[in-house]
């Protein structure tokens, strides 16, 4: 996997996990103290993204990043 298809995958699965609670970009983007367009490349894969604001944005949407990680071998 490259860098590219880890950051649109990364994305993806932050969009899901956003969703499944319910919860706009907009409100994501408060609770967790990014913009939302920072929110939007992300999920779109198109910014790479800190280990700090994946930690903030993991947090908001109670992710178990041992489970939301674990599959990713480089």
């Amino acid at each position: 996997m490259n860098k590219i298809e880890f950051l649109q995958d990364l994305g993806f699965a932050i969009k899901v996990a956003r969703l499944r609670q319910k919860m706009s970009q907009e409100r994501l983007a408060e609770l967790s103290d990014c913009s939302m367009s920072y929110i939007g490349f992300v999920e779109r894969g198109e910014k790479s993204i800190s280990l700090y604001n994946f930690l903030k944005i993991a947090n908001v949407l109670n992710l178990d990043l041992g489970k939301f990680l674990g599959d990713y071998k480089f």
